[in-house]
């Protein structure tokens, strides 16, 4: 995972964010055509933060996620965050 070189703001979008008593976790894909598959297939950054998505505090994690990486991931800080 590697958050070093990633896109500028304006080519991304974000899906989410998942909310948790303990914060909350945003991902963002790259705009590449928006494809239907995407989610399942291309890399995203996931974000971690205590707060709400209104207010967020600290950042806890940041990173590139491969896809297939991505569930996993998430289901991690489901349980961090819960």
């Amino acid at each position: 995972m590697n958050v070093n070189g990633g896109p500028e703001a304006e080519d991304v979008y974000e899906i989410g964010p998942l909310t948790y008593r303990q914060g909350c976790v945003s991902v963002w894909k790259e705009n590449n055509g928006c494809r239907e598959d995407a989610l399942m297939h291309d890399r995203a950054i996931v974000g971690v933060y205590t707060g709400t998505p209104e207010q967020r505090g600290d950042q806890l994690f940041r990173a590139w996620v491969n896809a297939e990486e991505l569930p996993a991931v998430l289901n991690h800080w489901a349980n961090v965050l819960r």
